[in-house]
C-alpha cells in the first residue's frame, strides 16, 4: 500500500509535541465534514477501534502533521487501507473512503523516548541480555522485569502489576494495557520512557512482544 501523492496532496508542516487527544498537537487529526470542518479527532497512538472514541465511520477530511499512517475501513486495521503521508487532506471521498474510516494506525513504529543511553541503562540494570526492561514505578523505579521475546502477561512476574516506565534497548515493540496484547496498544522503538502515560498507556504495560511477531494479529487470552 503506497502513499498518496498527486493532486490529492499538499505538504504542510510537521507538528512537534506528542499530546493525546488535541488536534492542534495531534500527528493525525479526523474532522467529520470536509474541509477540516466538524468535530475533530486528534489521533497520537495507533486506535485499532474508533468506535472506542466515538468516531467510527465518521472522518471526511484528515490532516497528517507527522508520520505516515494507515487508515482502515474494518477494526484492527482490516478492510480497505490507505496510507497517508503528512499533509492535507480535504476531502476523504476523493480516496473512496468518504465516512467509512473504522481504525488508523502508524505504517512505521515510532521512537519518541529519550534515546541517550538506553543500552546502558539495560546494561546497569543487570538486563545485559535483554532488549527491553519495565519497571513497576515511573521514572525507572520499583521492580523491574526484562525481556528478550514477547510475553502475554507481564504482571505474573517481578512488576506485581502494570509497569508504568521502560527502557527499549533495541526492536520494536507493541506494548498493551491488557493482557493478550488487548485493550490500548502502541508500537515504539529504542528509548527510554519514564512515563507511560506520555505515549499514551494510561494504565501501563500488561503485555508487550516485538512487532516482527505478526504485531497486529489478534491473539485470545485462555479461556477459565
Amino acid at each position: 500500500m503506497g502513499g498518496v501523492s498527486g493532486k490529492w496532496r499538499t505538504a504542510c508542516p510537521l507538528a512537534g509535541l506528542l499530546i493525546a487527544s488535541t488536534a492542534g498537537a495531534a500527528d493525525l487529526t479526523l474532522y467529520t465534514d470536509d474541509d477540516y470542518q466538524g468535530r475533530s479527532l486528534g489521533v497520537v497512538i495507533d486506535e485499532r477501534e474508533l468506535s472506542v472514541l466515538n468516531f467510527d465511520k465518521r472522518a471526511s477530511s484528515v490532516v497528517v502533521e507527522r508520520g505516515a499512517w494507515l487508515l482502515c475501513t474494518g477494526e484492527d486495521y482490516s478492510g480497505q487501507c490507505v496510507t497517508l503521508e503528512p499533509g492535507r487532506y480535504a476531502s476523504l471521498q476523493a480516496l473512496g473512503l468518504d465516512n467509512a474510516i473504522t481504525s488508523v494506525r502508524r505504517r512505521d513504529a515510532v521512537s519518541i523516548g529519550n534515546f541517550a543511553g538506553a543500552d546502558e541503562v539495560v546494561k546497569n540494570e543487570t538486563h545485559g541480555a535483554d532488549q527491553l526492561v519495565l519497571y513497576a514505578a515511573k521514572n525507572y523505579q520499583g521492580a523491574s522485569h526484562g525481556l528478550d521475546r514477547s510475553q502475554p502477561d507481564v504482571r505474573a512476574d517481578a512488576l506485581q502489576g502494570a509497569a508504568t516506565s521502560m527502557v527499549i534497548a533495541s526492536g520494536q515493540w507493541e506494548l498493551c494495557d491488557n493482557t493478550y496484547f488487548r485493550g490500548q496498544c502502541v508500537t515504539l522503538g529504542p528509548g527510554k520512557y519514564p512515563s507511560l502515560e506520555a505515549v499514551g498507556l494510561m494504565h501501563g504495560v500488561s503485555s508487550a512482544r516485538r512487532s516482527a511477531e505478526e504485531p497486529h494479529r489478534k491473539e485470545r487470552a485462555p479461556k477459565n
